[in-house]
């Protein structure tokens, strides 16, 4: 489910769901959403020096989700880690939802690179899928959805060194300069 849109979760929940009640639901869990649960993201521990060796060794990086972009946004901006961030996209950003690979090609687009050079990190299938549809190695972590090993990701890591490892190995022991 994670990475689906509101509407297909919520057809999960009820089947019988109506065009206009799915548009009304989705009104009242994006009003929800906006007020109790943007104020209270806060980035896992960790996350914030992983993203700024990142950005420090000249990688570039994208932030691709289901949600909206302009939540997106307001999160990372929240999180004052818009400035580690050269793209962003959201679930409103193309066609298709992940796993399709439009997400993660429209990022690679805007980094001004090709799917190979990319690697996609991640912790649900939908992430893996996504990766792997767009021909990108994928990395998955297991702080998140899925903890197990997903059959498609190239790698699992557990902790955030391994996690810079992992990459930093990914991009062939040197940095993908900008």
């Amino acid at each position: 489910m994670s990475g689906s849109p509101l509407e297909s979760i919520f057809r999960i929940a009820a089947p019988e769901l109506s065009d206009e009640d799915a548009r009304a639901w989705r009104a009242e869990y994006r009003e929800i959403y906006e007020r109790e649960i943007v104020p209270v993201t806060r980035l896992f521990r960790g996350a914030r020096g992983t993203l700024a060796a990142f950005h420090a060794a000249g990688l570039r990086q994208a932030t691709i989700t289901g949600k909206r972009a302009a939540d997106c946004e307001r999160i990372l901006r929240g999180l004052r880690i818009r400035g580690e961030i050269d793209a962003y996209l959201g679930g409103d950003s193309v066609a298709r939802a992940k796993p399709a690979p439009d997400l993660a090609l429209a990022a690679a687009a805007r980094l001004g690179r090709a799917p190979e050079e990319c690697v996609v990190i991640g912790d649900a299938p939908a992430d893996v899928g996504m990766g792997r549809a767009a021909g990108m190695r994928v990395i998955q972590v297991a702080w998140g959805y899925a903890r197990r090993r997903l059959p498609d990701a190239d790698a699992l890591v557990r902790t955030w060194p391994e996690l810079r490892r992992a990459v930093f190995v990914m991009a062939g022991g040197r940095a993908i300069l900008r």
